[in-house]
């Protein structure tokens, strides 16, 4: 926790610059972020290069919108909801009949398709429970605990007051809790 509290005085000091069109202080943010957004793309497209271009494009957005920002603080948040809608537009501009909720849901990367049968029986335990919880608790679930955001960042992403986001991690926590100690 001490290193995300102290990257957030850089971040934001980058964030301005950025907005002022330094361009060095750009490249330091797709530094520290390009590897989080790329994951996160990846976990809704599933395909190792569409998640590349869609990552590139992402920060190509940013760039182009990064004076527009609210604030420092909003901008986590904002590359994230970015990236989403990447990714919503990419479905639709290849036409494929795909539920939202089930977009969202998706969890595997690359290397865990593959190496699946090596996991542990916790770890199987866990992913067969998490699968078992509303698209929702899923999204949150992974947000705040694989992508490491805030709970206000995840209300921003997904447009949904915080007290909301909190209400949807407890309920999923407590179902995660129940079906594991369920499958002891």
């Amino acid at each position: 926790m001490a290193e995300a509290s102290n990257q957030k005085p850089v971040l934001d000091e980058l964030v301005r610059k950025a907005s002022s069109g330094d361009e060095t202080a750009f490249g330091q943010i797709y530094d520290l972020y390009f590897e989080k957004v790329y994951r996160f793309i990846f976990f809704r497209v599933n395909h190792k290069e569409s998640a590349e271009d869609l990552a590139s494009e992402t920060f190509i957005r940013v760039w182009d919108k990064i004076s527009e920002i609210r604030g420092p603080a909003a901008f986590n948040g904002w590359v994230y909801q970015i990236a989403r809608n990447l990714v919503i537009d990419h479905y639709r501009a290849r036409k494929i009949t795909v539920d939202l909720e089930d977009l969202e849901n998706i969890l595997e990367y690359e290397d865990n398709l593959v190496d699946k049968t090596n996991l542990g029986f916790d770890e199987k335990l866990f992913l067969d429970a998490l699968r078992t919880l509303s698209a929702d608790q899923q999204v949150v679930i992974k947000l705040k605990f694989l992508e490491d955001l805030s709970n206000d960042e995840i209300a921003n992403i997904l447009d949904k007051p915080e007290g909301t986001i909190r209400v949807i991690q407890h309920r999923a926590i407590t179902e995660l809790k129940k079906l594991l100690n369920h499958g002891r």
